[in-house]
């Protein structure tokens, strides 16, 4: 009871000071950027190496705004990644912030879900002048479509480094699941990156399920600060001998250790779906067999 005061204060501290200075700090960021964004991107046409410099620029600067209106900690082991021709980086995901702090030293060009409301404005809109490509999960022909803008990407001359979050969904920072194997076999070199929060502050999970991102977003304005360490680690290359599937799984094994997750082998794309019935029969047998042998044995 007596813990009751302290925390009634820190409830005061944090949305009635923390908040409205974050929210300035955001606001003040976005007007920057759009201010100089805007006459950039119509003005410099025709110019595309110059544009797409200052462009890349302002997007670093932007996701670093957004990182202050967190009070982001964060710190980065390791070299800052290249511009390189027949590269592919690929990191755990925990939620869509991952991206923004990774971007704010880095413009990647990133693969994600394609989001609706003003996030997805944001991603048709500002993420493309980065290169970045989306997707819509529930159509196939995306996947096409994707695995051949990816290809050209990795091999093409003057690109962003192409970050992918090979998961498919966020997890909750302490668990890996299984790896998709598209980034593995491009036949290019595979820059792990593992990224770990703390969570005494804040659980910076996003659950797309059941938050949007801008109720995960006010969650983290709202909390103390968010914490975290980003590892670049040794690039990897395909072994004689070993499966794209191989490959994805050392790399996974790489990036669980160094994060401090546990594998588990699971696919991510479950969360999105129920299982059959027949299915949840063959398990509910098989489990109720098991129990039987056990009883006939004592």
């Amino acid at each position: 009871m007596y813990l009751f005061p302290l925390w009634c204060f820190g409830v005061v501290v944090r949305y009635l000071v923390l908040f409205p200075a974050r929210a300035i700090v955001l606001t003040i960021g976005w007007m920057v950027f759009l201010s100089t964004y805007i006459p950039v991107h119509f003005l410099l046409k025709g110019q595309d190496k110059l544009q797409k410099k200052i462009e890349r620029v302002l997007v670093e600067l932007i996701c670093s705004f957004f990182v202050a209106s967190w009070t982001g900690v964060v710190k980065y082991h390791g070299p800052r990644p290249s511009i390189r021709p027949k590269q592919v980086f690929v990191a755990n995901h925990t939620s869509m912030i991952d991206f923004i702090i990774l971007e704010q030293m880095t413009a990647f060009s990133v693969i994600m879900q394609k989001h609706p409301g003003w996030v997805g404005l944001v991603q048709s809109t500002i993420l493309g002048s980065v290169g970045c490509i989306w997707f819509n999960r529930s159509e196939a022909k995306d996947r096409e479509i994707v695995t051949r803008k990816l290809r050209e990407h990795v091999h093409g001359a003057n690109k962003n480094p192409i970050l992918i979050f090979p998961e498919g969904t966020c997890v909750n920072n302490q668990y890996s699941v299984m790896f998709k194997k598209g980034a593995f076999e491009l036949g290019c070199t595979v820059c792990p990156i593992a990224i770990k929060y703390n969570k005494i502050f804040v659980d910076a999970f996003w659950n797309s399920r059941k938050q949007s991102f801008t109720m995960h977003l006010l969650r983290l304005m709202t909390s103390w600060a968010v914490v975290c360490d980003v590892w670049y680690l040794e690039p990897q290359n395909l072994k004689p001998g070993e499966t794209s599937i191989e490959f994805a799984e050392r790399v996974r094994d790489i990036i669980s250790v160094r994060a401090g997750l546990k594998k588990v082998p699971w696919d991510g794309y479950l969360k999105y779906s129920r299982p059959s019935p027949e299915h949840r029969e063959r398990k509910q047998q098989s489990f109720a067999e098991s129990v039987l042998r056990r009883l006939e044995e004592k």
